[in-house]
């Protein structure tokens, strides 16, 4: 789109992400990349040489954001994953491990030369000694053993550019408050894992303003809190591989944690949540990889958007991380009950008001680049959202967390034209994100073939023709 452009949108029905009401035959104005008018088909005037798309049965939404992504690609070509996130209508991304490269792709985007999501990018991952990553080859963090490179490490990564800071869970607790401290004195966010070795009532209040994952709530939502908050601060990994190991522990303090879980404990949490203005991310989609590995195939068709040896590794990830080596029946078992657990957990704390945001972390295993945003929506409604509080977790909410709201997370006059065109009514079914149109990606329109030719590019650079 130039910026002389005008578009027109006419007779879609429009999913403004609000909280309104849908709207039927409405027509929504699109120049210079804004939305100027959304209004009735019948009183809205069509501007004189607009381009007009008839969207009669068609469905309207915001553009959709998966607030955490890691955008690792072995091509050197940025428009693989960029392309992705466009073509299942993902407009913006929260990439929460911080390399240089994404900067350079981010730079790329925002000059014109590819199309991709808007992003926001973290500091590299900032953990503790010996880090859960360590031992994992072409995995770069910083690994902070003091208070003193806690806070150099904040300054580094603002010089770097990174817009928050990406903490990790086996910080130590003078490492994690240092932390916490400088990047408030220099006005950046934290965002990430919860530490291990700090309670979680006092991280709520430090300051983090997003907690990544299901770990480690339960310790807090306890009857026997402080036993399973000082289970969790003596978890010791051993180095092959630390997060497996570490995953093996944590697993067995969350099913304590499942059994003991009190109401009225879980409802204090929430209140203090709330309070404090902290959200959460659930990434329910890497749950269900992590607690039942089984459930991913390595021969999915959607393998073809990865690179060709992408089932190799995520059978490593899957058998010596995530499964530890293996899994007994007993552990499978309870692995299998978390999944449910983390769902009525997700539900509980959408209804007491908790904000929640939706992210996948792919590209773990069985997590395909845009793709997966649709299936996390899909567990968000199983755990007991309604359709369009799934969508304002990937459409208001992360627009309000990253300070957009006003111009951006929702089908309003003086909002970017960020925009997906569905095929059937997202209301009536979460999966019906997937029956996707067309997609608007910084008011540059892309239709049903445009959209297929982004896609099959994807699978060339990819190495489709394998």
């Amino acid at each position: 789109m130039t910026h002389s452009e005008i578009v027109a949108y006419v007779g879609a029905t429009v999913i403004d992400a609000t909280g309104a009401m849908p709207r039927p035959d409405q027509t929504v104005i699109v120049i210079d990349r804004m939305i100027t008018t959304v209004g009735p088909a019948a009183q809205v005037p069509i501007p004189a040489g607009a381009h007009v798309h008839d969207l009669r049965g068609k469905y309207l939404i915001p553009g959709l954001t998966d607030m955490h992504v890691h955008s690792e690609s072995e091509t050197d070509d940025p428009r693989h994953f960029a392309g992705l996130y466009i073509a299942n209508g993902v407009t913006a991304v929260r990439e929460m491990w911080g390399r240089p490269v994404l900067h350079r792709i981010r730079q790329k985007i925002e000059s014109g030369e590819i199309l991709g999501p808007r992003m926001t990018i973290a500091s590299p991952l900032l953990d503790g000694a010996p880090g859960l990553w360590s031992d994992v080859p072409d995995t770069p963090i910083v690994t902070i053993s003091s208070p003193e490179q806690a806070r150099r490490a904040v300054s580094e990564a603002i010089d770097s550019g990174a817009d928050f800071i990406k903490v990790y869970s086996r910080l130590a607790p003078d490492a994690y408050r240092a932390i916490l401290a400088e990047a408030h004195r220099r006005d950046i966010t934290v965002a990430g894992h919860r530490s291990d070795n700090v309670p979680f009532l006092e991280q709520i209040e430090s300051g983090q303003r997003s907690f990544e994952h299901m770990f480690g709530i339960w310790t807090a939502t306890s009857s026997d809190v402080e036993r399973l908050e000082a289970a969790l601060a003596g978890i010791e990994t051993s180095p092959e591989f630390h997060l497996g190991s570490w995953l093996r522990q944590i697993g067995k303090i969350e099913s304590e944690g499942v059994a003991s879980y009190d109401h009225a404990a879980a409802g204090s949490v929430f209140e203090r949540l709330i309070a404090a203005d902290v959200a959460c991310t659930p990434t329910l989609a890497v749950h269900a990889v992590v607690d039942r590995p089984e459930s991913f195939r390595l021969d999915d068709e959607r393998m073809d958007y990865m690179v060709p040896h992408t089932p190799e590794s995520w059978d490593f990830l899957r058998t010596h991380i995530y499964c530890g080596g293996g899994r007994s029946a007993e552990e499978t078992t309870y692995y299998s009950d978390l999944l449910d657990r983390r769902r009525a957990t997700v539900g509980a704390m959408a209804e007491a008001g908790v904000r929640l945001l939706a992210g996948t972390d792919s590209v773990g295993p069985g997590l395909f680049p845009g793709f997966s945003l649709h299936f996390e929506l899909e567990q968000l409604v199983a755990s007991g959202l309604s359709p369009l509080q799934a969508l304002q977790c990937a459409t208001q909410e992360p627009a309000r967390f990253l300070g957009r709201e006003n111009w951006a997370g929702t089908v309003q006059e003086g909002r970017v034209a960020d925009l997906v065109i569905l095929d059937a009514d997202p209301l009536v079914d979460i999966r019906n994100t997937q029956r996707i149109h067309a997609v608007v990606v910084d008011g540059h329109h892309l239709g049903p073939e445009e959209r297929k030719r982004l896609l099959a590019t994807v699978k060339q650079i990819a190495g489709g023709d394998r």
